[in-house]
């Protein structure tokens, strides 16, 4: 055999042992790749190592509770707001909020983790046999991102929408 052939029989699987345990596949007990073996000269058993502990990563588009403090804007203020786009070029609705007591006293608001208020106020409307409420979901800026009116809803979903869990279909 010549010097050539004897380096070649050598270097291909020293290269190769060497990859695979810089890349920790052929250390015994880590890895669990090919090889992983544990030596025949260990007399102790391999410690169990406890699992690791899986990492939080948030949402990218939900801001985190620690990257910014949350605005602080009044309800009365979101209410304002929300109330003004609610009657601003919808006729109906202007005239509903007209002739209806709007319970700023129990008006409710929250910021939600998609960065955006939430506001609803109950309305009673002497036409309507139904207790209503009026809601929007505001920008920072105040702008308005949706708004509505409805019937009050049997159950209080006031957590949903305030956490950004409402259902898909909305309303």
């Amino acid at each position: 055999m010549t010097g050539i052939d004897l380096r070649r029989r050598i270097a291909v699987p020293a290269v190769l042992a060497f990859s695979l345990l810089a890349a920790g596949c052929a250390t015994p007990g880590i890895g669990g790749g090919v090889g992983s073996m544990p030596s025949p000269t260990t007399t102790e058993a391999p410690s169990p190592m406890p699992p690791p502990e899986p990492s939080v990563t948030p949402d990218p588009t939900t801001p985190s509770a620690s990257s910014e403090p949350t605005p602080s804007l009044s309800t009365s203020d979101l209410l304002d707001a929300c109330l003004l786009a609610v009657r601003d070029g919808n006729v109906p609705a202007a005239e509903q909020l007209d002739r209806s007591e709007i319970e700023r006293g129990n008006a409710r608001s929250a910021f939600r983790p998609d960065g955006l208020w939430y506001v609803v106020v109950p309305v009673v409307d002497p036409t309507v046999d139904a207790p209503l409420e009026y809601a929007c979901l505001l920008n920072a800026d105040m702008t308005v991102d949706a708004s509505w009116g409805r019937i009050a809803p049997d159950t209080d979903d006031f957590e949903q929408w305030s956490t950004a869990t409402e259902p898909a279909d909305g309303v």
